[in-house]
């Protein structure tokens, strides 16, 4: 038997205020995330009802939705639909929770042009990145690094992780990540005021999607963004004894990373050995992050 929703959940609000505290937003994300559920599920049985209890069954959705704050689902999604540009659109089609939509279509309405350039590869182009002398020099950059930590600091290692993150990986993990929610329920609140009805034309919804200023930052790049995608930027990670002793983190940048100077041994090793790593990456702050500039 699943969880029985308590008459405080459907009662909640589903929208965030300026002043709410990290939980609240999660909270409100978290109330969207249900809401989705219940209208995937409420849809998935329609496949096996008659023409007139699917007729109901529209309405019963429209009713959750409503309830729960439908203007704001109605806007986002009359904003994907009008603003999505190519090729996010596969992207933003994995992702059902709308704040966590918008999130992700204001960092590819900032990309710009250069969108596509930036894309992460398809399963093809990993596919024949193997192999290459573009993939044999990376590696070969990889190993020299490992060595010259490992002579550094005896009894330590690096770890990376070998495979570029497919976009499947990326979408994934933009659906769970904690802080991508957070700053999602921020952004549907502000969506939801400025479009109580999904108004305006999509021209004034880019702007205001390009211009919102977050104040709740995501650790994450919008799928199909980050230079992982393309072999572009590795992630260095500590291990000892075969298991990962400061690893990709944002919880112990300060507690592990700073205080055991894992940053500036890794950073040493960077310089001694990898002359195409640039950083480490500074905004969102992780030390174990370098971008791979050949």
């Amino acid at each position: 038997m699943g969880r029985r929703i308590s008459p405080e959940e459907l009662s909640a609000p589903m929208t965030a205020s300026p002043g709410d505290t990290p939980a609240q937003l999660q909270a409100v994300a978290g109330r969207w995330q249900m809401y989705t559920f219940i209208c995937i599920w409420f849809l998935a049985l329609g496949q096996y009802m008659s023409l007139r209890r699917r007729v109901f069954l529209k309405g019963a959705v429209a009713a959750v939705l409503a309830a729960g704050g439908g203007s704001a689902v109605a806007g986002a999604d009359e904003a994907l639909l009008a603003l999505a540009p190519p090729p996010s659109e596969e992207a933003l089609a994995r992702i059902p929770d709308p704040g966590r939509k918008l999130l992700a279509l204001r960092s590819y309405l900032r990309a710009g042009p250069g969108l596509a350039e930036r894309w992460s590869w398809t399963d093809a182009e990993i596919k024949a990145f193997e192999g290459t002398p573009q993939q044999k020099a990376l590696l070969a950059e990889i190993d020299a690094v490992k060595a010259h930590f490992k002579a550094a600091n005896p009894g330590f290692e690096i770890y990376v992780h070998g495979t570029i993150r497919s976009l499947d990986e990326q979408v994934r993990k933009w659906n769970e990540n904690e802080s991508v929610g957070v700053a999602a329920a921020e952004i549907i609140a502000a969506f939801s005021a400025a479009f109580p009805e999904g108004t305006a034309d999509a021209k004034k919804q880019s702007a205001w999607l390009r211009g919102f200023q977050s104040s709740k930052r995501a650790n994450l790049a919008a799928p199909g963004l980050t230079l992982h995608g393309r072999a572009s930027a590795i992630d260095f990670q500590v291990m000892k004894d075969g298991k990962i002793h400061a690893g990709a983190n944002g919880k112990e940048v300060e507690s592990v990373w700073r205080a055991e100077g894992w940053d500036v041994k890794l950073k040493a090793s960077m310089d001694a050995a990898g002359p195409s790593f640039k950083g480490p990456l500074k905004n969102p702050d992780e030390p174990w992050h370098y971008d791979y500039v050949p």
